[in-house]
């Protein structure tokens, strides 16, 4: 059925289909999804970033453990169907790792975030449009040639499990569930030092999981910064986080040699950095 779908698809490819589903490629990066929640936690809502960010991050660890673990070769690499080759800054589908396809982290992050904001918002229209949205994430990556239907599915499965998952904790055990996040992050450690779980990827989601983790129990319970709706304070803090955590990073990036350690060290500095110093610059500006 897998290369069945993916030969129908290969079929039908055009110049067009290749742009339509580039662009949504493209939204459904992780980047860019971390981004967004990265935005409506600093600007719009903190409750609402924070439960996004838990299930992102929490599903994006699962996927990068199970990814390491299974190495399935990707369509093209297996011989299955060719790929369609676009690099360009906003997609590229020739760097990516040959041996891991299950399960696709596009719809692991996009079904994680829009699950998450269909879920809180519960009403009919947005929960369409975000199914609609994830639904054309997941087809563009099978169109590609690059993931297969049942990679596509894993992450659905994994993203949306995660985001009924931290829904009923933030409504039965919300005091605890910074604590819960914490041994989440904290269980990502022991895939680290077995070879075939301790990729790039999951040094890097285990340091951001951990440097968020620390970061919102700090901010919880030492910063509490609040909402605001004055846009000016808006930008101002989008700012300021971005600057906040680029200063750490690039110096760590350019200073240390390279290594997945050393990768570690770097993105847990930038991530803490921006979960605590720059709130605490919120509050002291009062902005």
């Amino acid at each position: 059925m897998d290369a069945a779908i993916l030969r129908a698809l290969e079929y039908i490819r055009c110049p067009f289909l290749d742009v339509f589903f580039s662009i949504f490629t493209a939204l459904g990066e992780e980047l860019i999804i971390a981004a967004i929640v990265a935005v409506v936690y600093i600007c719009f809502s903190k409750r609402a970033g924070e439960q996004a960010l838990l299930t992102v991050l929490t599903a994006s660890c699962i996927t990068a453990g199970v990814k390491g673990a299974v190495r399935r070769a990707r369509p093209y690499a297996a011989g299955v169907v060719d790929r369609v080759d676009i690099d360009n800054p906003f997609v590229s589908t020739v760097d990516l790792d040959a041996d891991m396809s299950f399960p696709s982290g596009h719809a692991t992050c996009t079904s994680g975030f829009f699950a998450t904001v269909a879920i809180r918002l519960r009403r009919a229209l947005p929960a369409v449009l975000c199914a609609a949205f994830v639904l054309l994430v997941m087809l563009s990556r099978v169109y590609f040639g690059v993931h297969y239907p049942t990679d596509v599915l894993a992450g659905l499965v994994i993203g949306a499990g995660c985001a009924a998952l931290w829904q009923l904790v933030y409504a039965k055990w919300y005091g605890a569930r910074l604590y819960i996040y914490l041994g989440v992050a904290l269980c990502t450690l022991p895939l680290l030092f077995f070879e075939r779980t301790g990729t790039e990827s999951m040094f890097e989601m285990s340091a951001m999981t951990l440097a968020t983790a620390a970061g919102l129990l700090i901010e919880d319970k030492c910063i509490r910064f609040a909402d605001t709706k004055k846009w000016l304070h808006r930008l101002l803090r989008l700012l300021i986080t971005i600057a906040v955590a680029a200063v750490p990073f690039l110096l760590l990036h350019f200073l240390l040699p390279e290594g997945n350690w050393y990768t570690f060290i770097t993105y847990f500095a930038a991530l803490f950095a921006a979960m605590t110093a720059a709130p605490l610059l919120f509050k002291t500006l009062k902005i």
